[in-house]
């Protein structure tokens, strides 16, 4: 029973690592899609200023529509990716409290196993004080 406690704590170890794996490039992902759309705005923001000053030049309603597309796709990207990743944190906390579970239980074997072998010990040294009180008190 005690391997199989350690197999399954190793399995968690595992599977945790795993998750955490899969966390970090949701995060990353995350990050790098927070970018494009900071980018995405920066040159609007720049577009804007050029056509404010050259008016004639150039259609910026249909640029804004585009601008608005990309914008929009974006930002439901980002929140497809943060539910993902709030996902992924639900199933990394059920997971580490299994984990803590079986090293409580692990924890208790080993307190009843430590308890065990004092009382054993004990039991053997009342035995050879009761022996030497025996012997001398023969004597």
């Amino acid at each position: 029973m005690k391997d199989a406690l350690k197999t399954l704590e190793r399995v968690k170890k595992f599977e945790i690592d795993e998750q955490r794996r899969v966390l970090m490039q949701k995060l990353a992902r995350e990050e790098e899609l927070q970018k494009t759309l900071k980018n995405l705005i920066e040159e609007y923001e720049r577009e804007k200023e050029f056509v404010s000053q050259n008016p004639t030049l150039c259609d910026f309603g249909a640029y804004t529509d585009q601008y608005v597309k990309k914008r929009r796709a974006l930002e439901k990207s980002i929140a497809e990716v943060q539910d993902e990743i709030e996902n992924i944190r639900d199933i990394m906390a059920g997971m580490f409290k299994e984990q803590k579970t079986f090293e409580i239980v692990t924890q208790n074997r080993k307190n009843k196993k430590n308890k065990e072998l004092a009382e054993q010990e004990q039991k053997l040294l009342d035995e050879v004080g009761t022996n030497t009180y025996i012997k001398k008190h023969q004597q």
